[in-house]
């Protein structure tokens, strides 16, 4: 689709005409610069709406909030003939008749300057020196002759006296060109805002005005929120509501950033939000190192429910991790390795692989972390498994078991209704004990199956050597009930859970974020006990009295500078939108 369009400039009595072809499936409308025909005002959103090519003709379609009008209607979608009249905003796009080459054409003019849309109420008011019986040339010269003093007669006298230091002892003085240049200077801008920083309009909607929050937003519209929807946070609630972008985001501070990093941004609403937020379960901070309550670690409460539970770090007794699964570091990390085994000694980088950035670490897996050690720990001796190969597949418990009951009901089908004949059984013994026997077969051929499975499913669940060396059981305490679970198949009903279910959180600490990339220089062990941990509950994230050691307030000297947003961020995106709108605080 070709579509022709015409920006039409008012210059005095004349009027201008800029012409444009479009050539795309749709043709999109919209402040962005990315679009087919671009609407420059900053009252605009970035898309607003669409030129399409259906069988009957060309359609316009509405693309986020900004109304739609064709001929004085509110439409979503519209059919468009030559003569409609389209308002968008402040434009006004008139449809006319397409020339030859072209599927459709359209006129648009900027109908409400953005000066226009404050006039009335200028012409309302009694604001001005006029209305104050006060002449406006004296003001002028006034206004004048105090910048000439403050700008530029104070900071020559300064600078050229010596009273100051200059920045750098190898700078040679200023110029006088110089000093009324910096002056004026508004400030450098950040990286991130640097491509439009010629044009002061993108941000400030007049002159000498400070930064709409509808300003920010016309970029940064999918910002996350600070909270959780929801949370009840009282008065401390109605204030992050009223604050605007730019109490925490200036410009023109340089090309390190526009966001303040004071620990006082964050402390005048967290200093007190036990009481004013009681019911968001949260505790005061007045500061870091002093006055930050002991870090609370995100624990695994009860992996099969995946119920997650907060615990204060330190505290009595000590919290505990359910992740469901059997584990010891302190028996992977043995000093020598396992040279019986034929295994070399383990560090923590053979199972904690990190992420793509380094900052954190990817999830353990059997697949990825254990299998290359443990993959013998689901193979077993032929005579005593069903299968050929008698190996197990890992994390299917359900179909280990229907797949050893089917074995045996297809041997029994295939030897008729009589089972088959009984074999000598390979039993387990402890060395210096007898061999014996096993019994005949029973002369029931479900009774004979029963038996059978439950022989070889022992086998498979074994403790030693079995699934149970690592995984527990959803039967008391723990443990695996096989007779519990040929009883549900005797029953008619599915196979049970054999093996509880694991949840292995890989963040403790969800609303704090750590570098580890930042951290290479530091050996696991001096963060985290885990030569000495002997069970999976233990949790070997560190307290805050670790974090001291090297992290001090924002005003030290002999310790990493750190204030809030060190550690923590304002806007996450897991906790959806801020639900900020154009109607947002000015």
């Amino acid at each position: 689709m070709e579509v022709e369009f015409t920006f039409l400039t008012q210059r005095g009595t004349a009027v201008m005409r800029r012409s444009q072809r479009a050539s795309a499936d749709s043709v999109r409308l919209g402040r962005g610069t990315d679009n087919e025909v671009p609407l420059g005002d900053i009252r605009v959103g970035l898309r607003v709406a669409q030129l399409v090519r259906r069988p009957d003709g060309i359609a316009i379609e509405k693309l986020g909030a900004m109304p739609l009008q064709v001929n004085g209607q509110s439409v979503d979608n519209a059919m468009l003939h030559v003569g409609d009249e389209i308002r968008l905003g402040p434009y006004r796009i008139e449809v006319t008749a397409p020339p030859e080459g072209c599927d459709g054409a359209i006129q648009i003019e900027l109908a409400e300057p953005l000066a226009s849309a404050t006039d009335p109420v200028r012409a309302s008011s009694r604001i001005g020196l006029e209305h104050a019986g006060f002449s406006k040339r004296i003001a002028s010269w006034t206004g004048v002759l105090v910048l000439a003093v403050i700008c530029l007669a104070v900071p020559l006298i300064v600078f050229t006296s010596g009273a100051l230091t200059p920045w750098h002892k190898d700078t040679p003085a200023p110029h006088a060109t110089t000093l009324v240049g910096l002056s004026w200077n508004t400030g450098e801008f950040s990286n991130s805002h640097r491509f439009f920083a010629k044009n002061c309009a993108t941000c400030h909607e007049g002159k000498f005005s400070r930064v709409a929050d509808t300003a920010c937003l016309a970029c940064h519209a999918a910002v996350g929120s600070h909270v959780e929807h929801g949370v009840k946070l009282g008065s401390a609630g109605e204030q992050l509501a009223e604050s605007r972008c730019i109490d925490c985001h200036t410009e023109h501070r340089g090309v390190r950033g526009s966001v303040i990093r004071t620990a006082a941004l964050c402390l005048d609403c967290h200093r007190g939000l036990d009481k004013t937020a009681p019911e968001a379960g949260v505790k005061a901070v007045g500061g870091y190192p002093a006055g930050h309550p002991q870090f609370r670690a995100t624990l695994v409460a009860d992996a099969a429910k995946k119920q997650n539970v907060r615990v204060e770090l330190g505290s009595k007794p000590a919290p505990a991790d359910h992740p469901g699964i059997k584990f010891s570091h302190a028996a992977h990390l043995v000093p020598g390795g396992f040279p019986k085994l034929h295994y070399k000694e383990m560090a923590c980088a053979d199972c904690h692989v990190p992420e793509p950035g380094g900052q954190s670490f990817q999830p353990i897996t059997f697949k990825g972390q254990c299998q290359s050690c443990h993959n013998d720990n689901l193979t077993f001796d032929s005579v005593a498994l069903p299968w050929s190969g008698a190996k197990v597949p890992h994390g299917d418990d359900s179909a280990v078991v229907a797949g050893v009951v089917n074995f045996y009901a297809a041997q029994a089908v295939q030897n008729g209704a009589a089972a088959p004949a009984a074999t000598p059984a390979v039993e387990r013994r402890g060395a210096g004990m007898p061999t014996s026997l096993a019994s005949a077969a029973p002369a029931s051929v479900q009774a004979w199956i029963r038996d059978k499975s439950q022989a070889a499913l022992r086998v498979i669940f074994d403790e030693k050597r079995g699934c149970a060396y690592c995984h527990y059981g959803t039967g008391a305490d723990g443990a695996i009930d096989t007779g519990k679970v040929m009883a549900s198949l005797a029953a008619d009903k599915e196979p049970l859970k054999v093996i509880a279910a694991v949840e292995m959180r890989t963040r403790f600490l969800p609303n704090a974020v750590f570098d580890h990339s930042q951290h290479r220089g530091v050996k696991c062990e001096e963060c985290h006990a885990s030569r000495q941990s002997q069970a999976s509950a233990d949790v070997l994230i560190p307290g805050i009295e670790t974090c001291k050691t090297c992290h001090g307030a924002e005003d030290v000297h002999l310790q990493v500078k750190s204030t809030c947003i060190t550690c923590h961020v304002f806007h996450r995106s897991e906790l959806g939108l801020m639900h900020m709108t154009a109607e947002a605080p000015k």
